[in-house]
């Protein structure tokens, strides 16, 4: 089992290589350098994590020359070794430690999946709200142009004496209202396309959007980025409290000297030129007052991250269903619109019979058409505001989207 999640490990691993470049791939130079540079920081700690059990080889080069006040007698010594003290036993101290610098490399891969996924979800987010934005212009050009016709139809009313000044006042205060939103429109799209500089160098009006299907419940509250963290994190920490409590337990080593020395007493005889060489085994039984307390912290850590895990679930299930009435109530707006649009074209077809009869002015016409334009917008922009949402559920367990 242990070496199929090996296997499994190192499958991640490649696989988070060989995606990167496409998960980063809409993302600015600049980012993607960042994101590069963090995985860099992750393999790096893992490979020092993997291996810091190993012990260092001690190299040592000495000269002692030593002259003797009571006999006026002179030596000198030259030593140079070579020393490493190898721990092969702590009671499965240097499985665990492995085992734990793997498990911490997998959370550290789902934090960058994480962190691609943000910055891909905000690049999305602003690409769709640019394109919900231009809608909303498109609508307000269209108020405003009927706004023009009740004012060209009130000013003749007006000055023919068919209409008081308040009516009149009142269509110019609904034209002044409706600029201000098509001028908050326009600074809208322009706050977009600002948006997506900062993320990326695409052009936000000619980059076509992939559409975004919606992520089913159970594979949500699987495969959610938060949910996997979180059952990763506890993975690491187990993994740790067994590390920490191996760390309590005997030891064993190896310990081994190897080097040349050199002897020479100057006036006396017993000098000595030469390998020298040691070896032996230490067993270490430490003794901590605080070990207890140490190990139950650690497993107190354990047992905390997996409550977090299950409370976790709680959570994304909560966010789960809001988003699914979120997406409903958009489409009920949408069902309604379309309803709307029914009776427009109704009302045109009726206004154009009165046109032709002459019963009815162009302006009432122009008026329809032009709110039935509204209102087809209208649908357009809650489809968006539908793909906003499933690009929120898209991104909170996939780093990228793929391009259609």
């Amino acid at each position: 089992m242990k070496s199929y999640s090996l296997h499994l490990l190192v499958l991640t691993f490649c696989s988070i290589a060989v995606s990167a470049a496409d998960n980063t791939a809409l993302l600015s130079n600049e980012k993607q350098t960042i994101l590069q540079k963090q995985q860099e920081i992750y393999d790096s700690e893992h490979e020092k994590l993997r291996t810091n059990w190993i012990a260092p080889i001690n190299l040592n080069a000495t000269y002692e020359y030593d002259k003797s006040a009571l006999g006026n007698t002179q030596s000198d010594m030259k030593r140079a070794s070579a020393s490493v003290s190898q721990d092969v036993f702590r009671s499965g101290g240097i499985t665990y430690q492995i085992d734990y610098a793997d498990a911490k490399m997998q959370t550290n891969s789902i934090t960058l999946q994480m962190q691609i996924a943000s910055l891909n979800e905000q690049l999305f987010t602003a690409l769709l709200n640019v394109q919900k934005s231009l809608l909303q212009r498109d609508q307000s050009q269209l108020r405003l142009d009927n706004q023009e016709i009740a004012i060209f139809i009130k000013r003749h009313l007006y000055e023919a004496g068919k209409a008081d000044i308040t009516e009149l006042n009142n269509e110019l205060m609904l034209k002044s209202s409706e600029l201000k939103i098509y001028a908050s429109a326009k600074y809208t799209i322009a706050q977009q396309r600002f948006e997506v500089t900062k993320i990326s160098d695409i052009d936000p009006e000619k980059f076509p959007i992939p559409r975004f299907e919606l992520i089913q419940k159970e594979d949500f509250l699987e495969n959610q980025f938060d949910m996997r963290y979180a059952r990763s994190q506890s993975d690491t920490l187990r993994k740790l409290y067994d590390v920490t409590r191996s760390s309590y337990l005997p030891s064993l080593a190896v310990n081994g000297n190897i080097g040349y020395q050199s002897y020479d007493p100057k006036e006396f005889s017993g000098s000595y030129q030469g390998n020298t060489y040691s070896a032996g085994l230490s067993l270490t039984l430490p003794l901590v007052y605080n070990a207890s307390s140490t190990i139950q912290e650690a497993k107190a850590s354990y047992l905390q991250e997996v409550a977090t895990s299950a409370d976790k679930r709680r959570e994304l299930e909560s966010t789960y269903r809001q988003t699914i009435e979120k997406i409903e109530s958009y489409r009920e707006y949408i069902t309604i619109t379309t309803n709307n649009l029914a009776l427009y074209n109704d009302l045109i077809q009726a206004t154009q019979a009165g046109v032709n009869a002459g019963t009815k002015t162009g302006y009432d016409l122009q008026i329809l058409k032009n709110s039935k334009k509204v209102e087809e917008l209208e649908i357009k922009i809650n489809e968006i505001n539908i793909q906003i949402e499933l690009a929120k559920l898209h991104f909170s367990l996939k780093p990228s989207k793929e391009l259609l």
